[in-house]
């Protein structure tokens, strides 16, 4: 190869270098539809360790729950009883705006977890309102998987999952800023379900 062909590669290879370190972060390509948004993770101890437990002894039953840390998530585990008319137990984030941001746009929302073979509850909603919107899932004992929960098939409840029409009929997952688990349906026992994260399907 003679000088000028040498020194011609040697400037081509210069530029390149030098044009890709000018990309700024804000140019680059927004994630793409359909991609993932995190709006709870719960592999982290922290996150975990802002939620708490709401169980049915609040109206005289028997209930036991727990939150703790384990596996890579959020273990919500104890006893539902249906003794003295009770029958659910519930654990419960902190509010927090920002899932309702990420979550804007939203057309399903995701819960990663292991289950137990039981049915639970993703509960989501605005705190300043008296109305919340449920979905239940069904899970597969110990076995790892996404749950995908549609956000047209969210039902407004009231405080104590009563019918809510004067709620809007279609969840605006930009106003979230509440997210809870609940078992209830009567499935008295042990139960125990372990949460990595809760997404949104952007």
């Amino acid at each position: 190869m003679g000088m000028r062909a040498l020194i011609g590669v040697v400037m081509a290879c210069s530029l390149a270098v030098m044009s890709c370190g000018s990309i700024e972060p804000s140019a680059r390509a927004a994630p793409p539809e359909g991609s993932d948004v995190v709006l709870v993770d719960l592999g982290n101890p922290g996150e975990v360790a802002t939620w708490t437990t709401v169980n049915d002894p609040v109206m005289g039953g028997e209930s036991t729950s727990a939150v703790s840390f384990g596996n890579g998530g959020l273990v919500f585990s104890g006893v539902l009883s249906l003794e003295n008319n009770g029958g659910f137990a519930s654990a419960r984030g902190p509010q927090d705006p920002g899932i309702g941001q990420r979550a804007t746009g939203a057309t399903s929302l995701r819960v990663r977890a292991v289950g137990d073979g039981k049915t639970y509850v993703l509960k989501v909603g605005d705190a300043t309102q008296p109305w919340s919107y449920i979905q239940r899932f069904t899970t597969e004992a110990g076995v790892a998987r996404a749950y995908d929960l549609p956000v047209a098939g969210f039902e407004p409840v009231g405080m104590r999952f009563d019918p809510a029409p004067e709620a809007p009929r279609t969840l605006d997952s930009s106003r979230i800023n509440e997210v809870s688990l609940y078992i209830l349906d009567k499935q008295e026992g042990p139960f125990t379900l372990t949460v990595n994260r809760i997404d949104a399907d952007i």
